[in-house]
């Protein structure tokens, strides 16, 4: 199954500079990377610390499609603002390959990531290729979500799960591994829940991008 990439990140290109979408591939329109700038963090944005050095995002696009995102420090940023850039790199899936994933995005974000198609780039070519996802994704343990549930409380867990169902937004604060957190949670939604429901890992909170869950740092 071939998928559209595209990468939002901080650079000077085709004399734009700053933050945009600095590469794509073709079919990626007009209206998708409007929507992928918006929904993606830029300097600042990103939350780092020794249990998250990526954050992992899903979130729908004006076609349909969805952004399948792994955003990540890149170089230094060379405003001279100082910090290093956050290079965000999503691959665009469809409900069919969602589907054929057995709705599981982390599964396809897992073998994209061994694929090396999350593979980081101080300068893409602004047109990417297609990549080729892969046709066998292994099957989940059915109870993977159970040790989250212990740690939060069964209550909390529970809670997090109804919210999501009908389409509230809920932010979380952990400090573990909240990649691993957020697939707990996901896997516990309805096909029908699962498919209108945006996430993020560690990104900070921002009104423009309003993820349904949105897991942050605790407060120092």
């Amino acid at each position: 199954m071939l998928t559209d990439q595209a990468i939002f990140t901080s650079l000077t290109r085709k004399g734009r500079s700053g933050y945009h979408v600095v590469a794509r591939s073709a079919g990626v329109t007009e209206n998708e990377a409007t929507t992928l700038a918006a929904w993606s963090p830029s300097h600042g944005g990103l939350l780092v610390d020794d249990a998250n050095r990526v954050s992992v995002n899903f979130h729908p696009l004006p076609t349909g499609r969805y952004a399948l995102s792994r955003t990540r420090e890149g170089r230094p940023e060379y405003s001279g603002r100082g910090g290093r850039q956050v290079n965000t790199h999503a691959l665009i899936v469809d409900a069919a390959q969602l589907e054929h994933a057995g709705l599981r995005p982390f599964a396809i974000y897992r073998n994209a990531l061994a694929l090396g198609y999350f593979h980081y780039r101080s300068d893409p070519a602004p047109v990417l290729e297609r990549v080729r996802l892969s046709s066998l994704y292994s099957r989940i343990d059915a109870d993977n979500w159970a040790a989250y549930s212990r740690e939060l409380g069964h209550q909390l867990f529970e809670s997090i799960i109804v919210q999501l169902e009908v389409a509230q937004n809920v932010g979380l604060a952990y400090a573990g591994n909240r990649a691993a957190l957020a697939e707990a949670l996901v896997s516990r939604l309805s096909p029908q829940a699962l498919m209108k429901t945006s996430f993020a890992t560690s990104l900070i909170p921002s009104s423009v991008r309003a993820y349904h869950l949105a897991i942050t740092a605790p407060k120092a």
